[in-house]
């Protein structure tokens, strides 16, 4: 049986647009890319350029034109389900990539849930981290007990986003269309601490805002307690300067230590276990040159392999995707609150 290849449109061209697009080009075996639209003209001709495709003026345009298959929104993170529920109530598409977050309000999430249910619509949520080199050895040693039971897991996302980048786009820095340093930001590294070593039960937190004027924290630190018991931490920033400087991983179990550095979680720097396993790091680790590391290939292949039916169950989707969100609200109310919030 001949597969028949997903034509695929990209709706939002911003910052992470070429990420997608050199994703999507390497997956051609599995989509089509039909055409691409952004609200800013300038972005959107850019875009298309980039993309090879034709200039669409309208998202109506794109889509009665091209009738794609599969939509990748890369919108602002808080429009994200509101861009989504449009498209579906006035078309026949069923099938989505949102970039992360899913979206910043887990009530909208539920919300959207409730809109789609018995539509039989796929949403697969962007954690390209997940398929990491490094991720991936770490979620087999924790799976063939090689640390034991994780009891501390600790997440750093430490990078750089100075006035200027919050200046270059207007909902970067708003609270309900950017969401703050953990929603936009250092979500991966929490979706991450949840898919190591579990849902969180409760959490505490203090943020602020330093060197850049901007209505959320791009400052935040961060107390948890998993439901199996574990404790963790995280402390994420976006004031980081000269540079970007990293985004790691330490998990502590109770025969063993392994720690994942680098500036996206992407190398296993330190591996040590009772029964003395060996482990090439370089092998496991990867060279990337920016904080968004090579992930979404991968994860462009993943959803090309569900729709040739080779996967059938969507790791990334709603149920997953929440997750994060959920810890993410309950550590920014814990700063107004001072108090732990149980999730």
């Amino acid at each position: 049986m001949t597969f028949i290849k997903s034509k695929i449109a990209i709706i939002g061209c911003g910052r992470i647009f070429s990420k997608h697009l050199k994703a999507i080009n390497k997956s051609t075996e599995y989509f089509n890319l039909v055409g691409v639209f952004d609200k800013n003209k300038l972005k959107n001709k850019k875009a298309a350029f980039a993309s090879n495709t034709k200039i669409f003026n309208s998202l109506e345009e794109l889509i009665s034109k091209t009738n794609p298959d599969i939509i990748s929104i890369l919108v602002e993170s808080g429009n994200h389900l509101k861009v989504c529920k449009e498209i579906i109530r006035k078309y026949k598409i069923k099938n989505f990539i949102i970039e992360k977050p899913l979206d910043v309000s887990s009530q909208k999430i539920i919300k959207f849930q409730k809109f789609i249910k018995g539509k039989n619509i796929n949403i697969f949520t962007v954690k390209q981290n997940r398929f990491n080199k490094s991720i991936v050895k770490t979620k087999e040693i924790i799976e063939k007990n090689l640390i034991g039971p994780i009891f501390m897991i600790s997440a750093s996302c430490k990078w750089k986003r100075d006035q200027s980048y919050y200046n270059k786009d207007f909902w970067r820095g708003k609270r309900k269309l950017d969401g703050g340093v953990l929603m936009n930001q250092a979500i991966h590294h929490i979706d991450l601490l949840i898919y190591l070593a579990g849902d969180v039960k409760k959490v505490t937190g203090f943020g602020s805002t330093k060197l850049v004027k901007i209505e959320s924290e791009n400052i935040a630190v961060a107390s948890l307690k998993f439901k199996n018991g574990s404790l963790g931490s995280i402390e994420a920033t976006t004031a980081s300067r000269p540079d970007d400087y990293e985004g790691s991983i330490t998990i502590m179990g109770s025969k063993g230590i392994i720690k994942i550095g680098g500036f996206a979680s992407n190398k296993i720097i330190y591996f040590n276990n009772q029964t003395k396993t060996k482990l090439d790091l370089n092998k496991h680790s990867e060279n990337i040159s920016n904080v968004y590391g090579e992930g979404h290939i991968k994860f462009y292949k993943y959803v090309g392999l569900f729709f040739k039916k080779k996967i059938t169950k969507n790791i990334f989707d709603i149920k997953s995707a929440i997750k994060s969100v959920k810890v993410v609200e309950k550590i920014v109310s814990s700063f107004k609150s001072e108090k732990t919030e149980i999730i």
